[in-house]
């Protein structure tokens, strides 16, 4: 009875002592677990941010081949971002998805970062002529404004931006027609009818800032008239510069300008080096009459997009009043002095970019152009006349001066006239690609 007894009460202590084992083990492996799975976790997580950035910086790679190419739709060769697969999907009209996926095979984990791209046209010249200083008519001028856009029954036509002032002096008078084809003729819109800039739009000799109506603007903020014209933002023109199709090179030539006078009032003078295009306007006339020369099938040989680097005398361009608009050019000068002698007339943009230009190369390119005599006796200082027209000069495109620190001064008979088709030759040359605010996602 004894021995049964004591044999129940092992089995009872064994019985007890086994569940504290087991319950000691299942503790232990549960401890194990969590720390197995907080460990895996964090491993996953440190995988899945490895992911995300892999998969963020070759989008950012692919996003550049796609932005600098300008075209969406273009055969495009990601093997430089070959860390992800790389997928770009048209959405609808305007806009593509472009996916950066990359995947880990070990852990079967994926990050997938997209950015939304949209084509857009650039805006382009928005006024006859442009400014991003202040402007000053010394003379009368007329315009034919750009026709903007169709109010009521009118247009809100756009003749003059700056981003400074717009000043009339020396009793010069201003008159802004109604919008003109390239014949000259009272330009129709497309219903046919002829179109008229609306009353609020129509600028007719102002004898005062208050006269002025709203197709003169002021103080346009933020303005990056390069940028509106390439889009490109104008501290990166170099960009631009590269796409384009013909380069006339400078020649440094060395003049003397009058710096001052002496106590005995004898002029002082100074040296002064200078760039500048020997037979600019020739040369751009034969590249014009060139274009002019090409047989059917032959377009991809025309000359559109013409970078003139330093001073430019126009003299040598025939004198067109009408050309249709495939005779456009687009012709930058930078850091030039731009001027003519004769009658001449240009068919297309003609934009002026001061980046460098000294006040003393801008006095020493006018002395040497010889026009200075015409301004004898003015009270104005050449060094913000950066073009100077002796004769008939008219634009019939766009006129573009962007010199933000200079009070740029506009003397001589010239009349700028807006054209669209001139204003934006056919060849869309610059990106034309942009990123969709708000697009950019990864998970």
């Amino acid at each position: 009875m004894r021995v049964h007894r004591n044999l129940q009460q092992g089995i009872s202590t064994l019985l007890i002592t086994a569940v504290l084992a087991l319950l000691m083990a299942l503790y232990v492996f549960g401890v194990l677990a969590v720390e197995t799975f907080n460990a895996k976790k964090t491993q996953n997580a440190v995988v899945t941010k490895e992911l995300k950035t892999r998969a963020d910086a070759e989008l950012q790679c692919a996003k550049e081949i796609v932005l600098s190419s300008g075209d969406l739709a273009a055969a495009h060769d990601f093997s430089s971002c070959s860390k992800a697969k790389i997928e770009l999907e048209q959405i609808d009209v305007n806009n593509y998805e472009l996916r950066s996926i990359v995947a880990d095979l070990v852990s079967e984990g994926q990050a997938v970062s997209k950015v939304i791209l949209s084509n857009y046209g650039l805006s382009g010249p928005t006024a006859a002529i442009s400014s991003t200083g202040n402007l000053v008519f010394n003379v009368s001028q007329t315009i034919d404004p750009y026709e903007g856009d169709k109010v009521g029954t009118g247009y809100n036509c756009s003749a003059i931006r700056t981003g400074g002032t717009f000043t009339l002096q020396d009793n010069a008078d201003l008159v802004v027609r109604h919008p003109l084809d390239q014949n000259g003729q009272p330009k129709k819109g497309e219903d046919g009818n002829v179109i008229k800039c609306n009353s609020s739009h129509l600028t007719e000799s102002p004898k005062s800032r208050a006269d002025y109506k709203l197709d003169i603007a002021e103080n346009v903020k933020d303005m990056d008239l390069f940028e509106e014209n390439f889009g490109i933002p104008r501290e990166e023109w170099a960009k631009a510069k590269e796409k384009f199709q013909e380069f006339l090179t400078p020649t440094m030539v060395t003049q003397d300008i009058v710096v001052g006078h002496g106590t005995d009032g004898t002029p002082i003078t100074k040296s002064v080096t200078f760039p500048k295009v020997v037979d600019c306007g020739k040369k751009i006339q034969a590249i014009i009459d060139a274009n002019k020369a090409l047989k059917p099938g032959e377009e991809k040989k025309k000359i559109e997009y013409i970078w003139v680097e330093g001073s430019c005398d126009l003299s040598g361009m025939k004198y067109e009043q009408t050309a249709p608009d495939t005779a456009g050019v687009t012709v930058v000068v930078k850091d030039g002095f731009i001027h003519t002698s004769v009658p001449t007339s240009f068919h297309g943009n003609l934009y002026m970019l001061d980046v460098a230009m000294t006040n003393e190369q801008l006095k020493a390119a006018w002395a040497n152009s010889k026009l200075d005599v015409y301004m004898a006796g003015r009270n104005v200082d050449l060094a913000n006349v950066p073009f100077y027209f002796h004769g008939t000069f008219q634009t019939q495109g766009a006129f573009n001066l962007d010199s933000p620190n200079r009070d740029s001064h506009v003397f001589g008979a010239f009349q700028p006239g807006y054209s669209k088709g001139k204003a934006m030759p056919g060849t869309p040359l610059f990106p034309q690609v942009k990123i969709l605010n708000g697009s950019w996602h990864d998970f």
